[in-house]
C-alpha cells in the first residue's frame, strides 16, 4: 500500500507543487510520511517539527483543505481511499518555505497583549468547576489551527479565535487582578465581528473550542464584568 502525496511548495516567492509516493508502514503518521520524503526522495522539502506528540503545535499543515497536526495525523485511511492527498502550509501565515509558516506573530501578539495572570492575587481559592474550565480554555498549543482557518481573520483588526480564547481563559481567572480588562480587550478586538461559523471548534486539536469560549465572552460583555 502506498500514500500519493501532492505537496504545495514555496521559496523566495515562486509556487508550484510536487508528487511524492511513500510506501506505508504500520502506525505512520504524515509527519512521518514527509520525513521520509526528505530523507530519501528530496532533501530540501522544508518542514517544521519539534515535540512529535501533538503537544508543540509546530508541526501543522493543511491535509486535504483542513489544518491537521502532522504527528498526529494517520496516513492508513488516506493510503486506503488511494486519491492524492493534498499538502499545503497553514493559511493566513506568511510563509517562509514549503510548508513553514511565520508562527512567531502568535507569541508577539500575545506579549503585546500580555496575555498572562500578571501579578497574581495571593491565596485566591478556585472553585472546581470553575477550575476545569480554566484548564480547558488554557490548553491551547498555539498551533495556529483556528486562526489559520477562522475566515474573519482576514478583516482587519479581528484578534481571531486563539487570541479571544486567551482572553476568556484570563476572564474567568480569579488570580488575574485584571481580568475585568480582558472583556474589554476582547471587545477591541472586534469580538461580536465573529460569524459563530463553529469552524475553529471543529479544527482545534485539543478541544479547546474557540467559538463556544467567543460566545461567552459576547454574553459576558453584554452582562458587563
Amino acid at each position: 500500500m502506498q500514500l500519493r502525496l501532492k505537496v504545495r511548495r514555496e521559496k523566495d516567492g515562486k509556487v508550484w507543487y510536487d508528487s511524492f509516493v511513500v510506501p506505508y508502514e504500520e502506525g505512520m503518521t504524515f509527519l512521518s510520511a514527509l520525513q521520509r520524503i526528505k530523507e530519501t526522495q528530496d532533501e530540501t522539502l522544508t518542514l517544521r517539527h519539534f515535540c512529535r506528540a501533538g503537544i508543540c503545535g509546530t508541526c501543522t499543515i493543511y491535509i486535504n483543505g483542513f489544518p491537521k497536526l502532522a504527528c498526529k495525523e494517520q496516513v492508513l485511511p488516506y493510503a486506503l481511499d488511494g486519491e492524492e492527498v493534498l499538502i499545503e502550509p497553514l493559511k493566513n501565515f506568511r510563509v517562509i518555505r514549503d510548508l513553514v509558516v511565520d508562527h512567531e506573530v502568535i507569541p508577539k501578539r500575545i506579549k503585546e497583549l500580555s496575555l498572562w495572570v500578571k501579578d497574581e492575587e495571593k491565596d485566591t481559592r478556585i472553585d472546581p468547576e470553575l477550575s476545569r474550565m480554566i484548564e480547558n480554555s488554557a490548553d491551547c498549543i498555539l498551533c495556529g489551527a483556528c486562526q489559520s482557518y477562522c475566515p474573519q481573520v482576514l478583516e482587519k483588526g479581528y484578534a481571531g479565535p486563539l487570541l479571544f480564547a486567551k482572553f476568556y481563559r484570563l476572564s474567568i481567572d480569579p488570580r488575574d487582578p485584571q481580568r475585568d480588562q480582558r472583556l474589554a480587550q476582547a471587545l477591541s478586538g472586534n469580538l461580536f465581528h465573529c460569524l459563530s461559523c463553529n469552524k475553529c471548534n471543529n479544527v482545534c486539536p485539543k478541544e479547546v473550542e474557540p467559538a463556544t469560549l467567543i460566545r461567552r465572552l459576547m454574553l459576558a460583555n453584554v452582562e458587563g464584568p
